[in-house]
């Protein structure tokens, strides 16, 4: 069995945040506080005056990723972290994996600001918080397709085969939240398509700068 420590433990976090919020009021109160607001990111937190403790703005692209819908919700992206981030922290080694989680959820975070902003198809809107891990995930998920391809890249024509891969990986990942997007309403179910696609797009275009800083001394 693959040895993952920090998957492992960011697993055991996610899970026991999500069972003492099963009370719904507590509940509610954390999704206020920590909540990922695009508005507030853009710097207005009027709406939140008199609400009590928030979570600096800054720092909610962190205490979102921990705060999810139900305990199906954490459940799927945990089954989802648990089977593909062991090989992830395998290669990256704990720190770096660590850091890549953390940089996929303001890269997330940061997608899904843009998207409210510039009024995107699918987007949430200023005041909707997006909550939950698969942002960050995404950035493992985006990783994992570039260190362990099923088959050897090929070119794109003159495009070559380093860059040909994550164009590809990139659009059809793109291609497959949108569907989702599109599905998911009529399901009653809201995704943040754009966190998932900024967290994929920082993890396929961070995992070769950090397997090559990891292994420089090599």
């Amino acid at each position: 069995m693959v040895r993952g420590p920090v998957t492992n433990a960011l697993v055991i976090v996610n899970l026991a945040i999500a069972v003492v919020l099963l009370v719904p009021i507590w509940w509610q109160y954390a999704v206020v506080a920590g909540g990922l607001f695009p508005i507030r990111l853009s710097g207005d937190s009027s709406a939140f005056a008199g609400m009590g403790f928030l979570v600096p703005a800054m720092l909610t692209p962190l205490s979102a990723a921990f705060l999810h819908g139900g305990i199906m919700h954490v459940v799927m992206n945990m089954l989802m972290l648990l089977l593909i981030g062991k090989m992830v922290e395998r290669v990256l080694g704990g720190n770096l994996y660590l850091g890549l989680y953390l940089v996929g959820a303001y890269a997330a975070a940061g997608t899904e600001w843009l998207a409210a902003v510039m009024q995107w198809p699918m987007s949430a809107g200023m005041m909707a918080p997006a909550i939950g891990a698969s942002g960050a995930i995404s950035s493992i998920i985006g990783a994992y397709v570039l260190l362990f391809p099923n088959q050897q890249p090929k070119a794109w024509g003159p495009v070559p085969a380093h860059i040909a891969r994550p164009l590809h990986l990139t659009l059809a990942w793109v291609g497959l939240n949108l569907a989702l997007g599109f599905v998911g309403p009529d399901l009653g179910i809201s995704i943040a398509i754009w966190s998932h696609i900024g967290g994929f797009v920082a993890g396929l275009f961070l995992a070769r700068p950090l397997l090559l800083w990891r292994y420089r001394k090599a």
